[in-house]
C-alpha cells in the first residue's frame, strides 16, 4: 500500500483482509492503540475475539506513570476498546510474575555493569510465553500489536521485519521459534503507524488518539539507575579512569553507566577531553572507563544462549547482525560456540554492550540470536551472565 496519500484517504478506502479459517484468538491488550487496531482488525475478520491485559508492574517498586505501558489507566484503556469491539475482556494479575523474570534479572545485569534490556524478557517470558499457554489452554492463538511479519520462506514459517520500518519491533521477538508461528497473529505487519491511527478513528476505538508508550514501563522519566536502586540496590562504587587508568573522579554505583554513554558521566570536557565515552564498565571492581571512539569499536562478538527462530540449517554463511534495537544491521560471519554464537562482523561495529542482544537475519527474515556476553577490541570483556534469564531453547523448535 503506498503511503503517499494521507493516512485518513487510505484508510476510508481500507478493506480489512477477511479469515480463510476465522479461529479464537486472545489479543493482548496493553491499552494502547496499536494492540487495539490489531483487536479490530481481527474482528473484522471474522475471528472469536478474547481481550486480555497484564497488570504488570508491582505496587512500590515503580508502578508505571502515565505515558507508560501496562498502568492501571492502560488497564481501563483496554477493557474500554474490549467494549467497544463487544469482545470479553480479562485482567490477569502477572505482578509477582514480571518482578521475577523481569525487573530482578534487569537490576541484577545492571549492577554486574552490564546493560539489559528489559524488553526482551517480557516478550519472550511473559507476553509470548506465559500469554500464549494462557491462550493455548483456552484452544486460542495470540495475537499482538507488534510490528512485524509472518512469511514462509523455503517452506517455513519465519518471522520478518515490518512493512514499517521506522516502527520494527523484530529484534525483541528474536527467539521466538518457528513452532510457535502458526498460533501467532500479527496483524500489524503490512501497516504503517499512520494508517493504524487513521483506522483506529475510523473504527471509533477510544484509545485512537492516545499518544505511545514511551522508554521502559517500569523506569520513571528515563532514570534507570533509579529504577536500580528501587528494585534491588546499588552497584558496585569506585572510581571514573581515563584510558591510562588515572582518577578522574570516584562514583557512586556502576549501575550509572552504560558502553557508549557520553553525557552524564559527571566528569568535564576539560579533564576528560573532548569526545570521551565510556569504552568499558567493570561490575565487579567498580571501575568505569572513559575513552575516544576507536575504544568503542568492535569486530568479533559472542552471544549466549543461542535462540533460534530458523534452523541453523538456514543460515547463510554471511548473516546481517544487529547489537542494539537503533542499530543498523550489518555482514557478519558465524559460528557455534557452546551454546552460542561467534559472529565476525565485516566491518567494526561501535558501540557493543554487554547484556544487549544480537539479532541476526537473512534479508529481512530473522534467525536467532543471543544475549551478548563478549566482545574484542581495544576493551575486550566477557561476561558470565549470573542471572536468571531465558534458557537455551531446544534448536529442534526452529524446525
Amino acid at each position: 500500500m503506498s503511503t503517499l496519500e494521507p493516512a485518513e484517504v487510505r484508510a476510508a478506502r481500507f478493506a480489512p483482509p477477511r479469515a480463510n479459517r476465522p479461529r479464537r484468538v486472545v489479543v493482548a491488550l496493553s491499552g494502547g492503540v496499536d494492540s487495539s487496531v490489531a483487536a479490530w482488525l481481527l474482528v473484522q475478520a471474522g475471528h472469536e475475539v478474547i481481550g486480555a491485559s497484564l497488570r504488570l508492574t508491582p505496587d512500590g517498586v515503580g508502578a508505571p506513570a502515565e505515558g507508560r505501558c501496562c498502568s492501571v489507566d492502560d488497564l481501563r484503556d483496554a477493557r474500554r476498546v474490549a467494549d467497544a469491539l463487544g469482545v470479553p475482556f480479562h485482567a490477569i494479575d502477572a505482578r509477582a510474575r514480571f518482578f521475577d523474570a523481569v525487573m530482578r534479572p534487569f537490576a541484577e545485569a545492571y549492577r554486574q555493569g552490564l546493560t539489559p534490556i528489559p524488553c526482551l524478557a517480557c516478550n519472550h517470558e511473559i507476553k509470548l510465553g506465559d500469554l500464549l499457554g494462557t491462550a493455548r489452554s483456552l484452544g486460542a492463538a495470540l495475537a499482538t500489536g507488534h510490528y512485524a511479519r509472518k512469511v514462509v520462506r523455503d517452506g517455513r514459517a519465519a518471522l520478518a521485519r515490518p512493512f514499517d520500518r521506522a516502527r520494527d519491533q523484530t529484534y525483541w521477538l528474536y527467539g521466538t521459534p518457528a513452532g510457535d508461528l502458526d498460533e501467532l497473529e500479527l496483524p500489524l505487519g503490512e501497516l504503517d503507524k499512520p494508517l493504524v491511527r487513521a483506522l483506529a478513528r475510523k473504527a471509533g476505538l477510544p484509545v485512537a488518539d492516545k499518544p505511545d508508550s514511551q522508554e521502559i514501563c517500569f523506569v520513571h522519566d528515563g532514570d534507570h539507575a533509579a529504577a536500580v536502586e528501587r528494585i534491588g540496590g546499588k552497584g558496585a562504587s569506585g572510581e571514573v579512569v581515563d584510558a591510562t587508568g588515572a582518577s578522574l573522579r570516584p562514583h557512586d554505583g556502576v549501575h550509572r553507566f552504560t558502553v557508549g554513554q557520553r553525557r552524564g558521566v559527571g566528569v568535564s570536557s576539560a579533564i576528560a577531553g573532548e569526545r570521551r565515552y565510556v569504552v568499558d564498565v567493570d561490575g565487579g571492581s567498580g571501575r568505569v572507563v572513559l575513552g575516544d571512539a576507536e575504544g568503542l569499536r568492535v569486530r568479533r562478538v559472542r552471544a549466549a544462549p543461542l535462540r533460534l527462530a530458523q534452523p541453523l540449517a538456514a543460515w547463510p554463511e554471511v548473516v546481517q547482525l544487529q547489537v542494539r534495537a537503533r542499530h543498523a544491521a550489518q555482514p557478519a560471519r558465524w559460528r557455534v560456540i557452546d551454546d552460542g554464537l561467534e559472529l565476525v562482523a565485516e566491518q567494526p561495529i561501535r558501540g557493543v554492550a554487554l547484556g544487549q542482544a544480537a539479532v541476526c537475519w537473512h534479508d529481512d527474515v530473522l534467525l536467532g540470536g543471543g544475549l551478548l556476553v563478549e566482545r574484542d577490541g581495544p576493551w575486550a570483556r566477557a561476561q558470565t551472565l549470573d542471572l536468571a534469564l531465558e534458557p537455551p531453547l531446544d534448536p529442534a523448535r526452529g524446525r
